[in-house]
């Protein structure tokens, strides 16, 4: 989970208790791109978002488009070897993201664990994470031919693309998805009371956030939670 470790129910649990309704708690939502030991959320990981990296597998190539929505790419991820991904990045699109500068304190923590490698050569940084490098240096080349063409012909990539510099350095992030939001949650009314079993607002009881169901439906869009704290909270 991407969560704190207090983070544990106890709002819906006491909530039950009072005989509130819940609703849509079998839905939960995943983010793809997460610490492989501790499930923390990988802000490194934002050079996808940048549109400056693709995500790669065991063999060395592309198996989504980076930009999918996240329970897409999460799903892609568990499919394949290992059931992880690799980000790879040069580093002209770190420096333009600023995940370096910005989270100084996680990418030690990666490079601690191994599961970040920095290295001067595609080959070099694939070797770190036994990658298949020849197929990664085509699967490189590829997407470079589709970024100055302007079009990606595998996955259609939105956005920006970027080619990576012949140079380098090259970065490798290992990363897995996990739970990330709660879909399900206490039902609620618009001015965010509290509905019980009967089908009428609990006195006195009211809830916003998190602990709420059907507010985003199966699946939040990416940001929308602050939507969600400004007109609830």
């Amino acid at each position: 989970s991407t969560n704190t470790v207090g983070i544990t129910g106890d709002g819906i649990e006491m909530a039950q208790k009072v005989w509130a309704q819940t609703e849509d708690m079998q839905f939960i939502q995943t983010y793809p791109t997460c610490d492989p030991i501790s499930g923390a959320l990988l802000y490194f990981g934002d050079v996808r978002l940048a549109g400056g990296s693709i995500l790669i597998n065991q063999e060395g190539k592309r198996f989504v488009e980076e930009l999918q929505r996240r329970d897409v790419i999460s799903m892609a991820i568990k499919s394949q070897t290992g059931s992880v991904a690799y980000q790879f990045c040069d580093q002209a699109q770190v420096d333009e993201s600023g995940v370096a500068k910005n989270h100084k304190g996680e990418v030690e923590y990666l490079f601690n664990n191994k599961l970040l490698v920095k290295a001067d050569t595609i080959k070099e940084a694939a070797d770190f994470f036994g990658i298949d490098a020849a197929e990664l240096e085509k699967t490189v080349e590829k997407y470079n031919q589709y970024a100055r063409d302007g079009k990606d012909l595998e996955f259609n990539k939105r956005g920006k693309l970027t080619p990576f510099t012949k140079g380098g350095p090259f970065y490798i992030m290992k990363a897995v998805p996990a739970v990330h939001h709660t879909m399900g949650g206490l039902k609620i009314n618009e001015e965010a009371k509290v509905i019980g079993e009967n089908g009428q607002p609990i006195k006195g009881l009211f809830a916003a956030g998190e602990v709420t169901g059907d507010i985003h439906g199966t699946n939040r869009l990416g940001s929308d939670a602050i939507a969600d704290i400004t007109v609830f909270g």
